[in-house]
């Protein structure tokens, strides 16, 4: 079956988007940065539009922030990189931006990383409701030139703002 991978920082709210995508809650969500500590695999089967659909959502444990050690550390970004490599099933991964943060280095390498293993990934930009519209509007024009318009999706686990056209996204990869 198909699968959507869920990665980017600790606390950009993967596990939120997940609950609000399939509005009920089957992710373990957390205030705690670097809560999700393996990969936690969710079958879904959803209709939506009247479109059934099954396939699996992973959700990745964050970079950037983690209160373990560094080996352990290293564990996990050796784990990740393997599966995410070695699963001919990922259709796709979202990578999930907290809006009120700016790219650095990590998010550099991160999409060198992506590019170098010419991975699908669409762009999808968080925690949407914490800024102001100019704000969002700056920001989403500013990702939209680095991804591409159609690759970049505004998205607010709170409101709901931007799960249709996500779950159309998702729907079209997975097929």
């Amino acid at each position: 079956m198909s699968e959507i991978a869920f990665i980017g920082r600790s606390n950009v709210g993967k596990s939120s988007m997940i609950n609000r995508l399939v509005m009920q809650k089957i992710a373990r969500t957390s205030s705690t940065p670097g809560r999700t500590r393996s990969i936690n695999i969710y079958k879904i089967d959803y209709e939506f539009k009247n479109a059934k659909r099954s396939f699996y959502i992973s959700d990745f444990p964050g970079f950037g922030y983690s209160k373990v050690s560094k080996s352990m550390y290293r564990g996990w970004q050796e784990m990740i990189e393997r599966y995410i490599l070695e699963n001919r099933n990922i259709k796709r991964l979202l990578w999930l931006f907290d809006v009120r943060r700016d790219f650095d280095a990590l998010d550099d390498i991160l999409i060198d990383w992506l590019e170098a293993n010419r991975l699908p990934y669409s762009f999808v930009v968080t925690k949407t409701d914490k800024v102001t519209r100019n704000e969002l509007a700056l920001k989403k024009t500013q990702f939209a030139e680095m991804f591409g318009k159609d690759n970049v999706f505004i998205f607010s686990a709170k409101s709901g703002y931007g799960r249709k056209e996500l779950l159309l996204h998702i729907f079209s990869t997975v097929g």
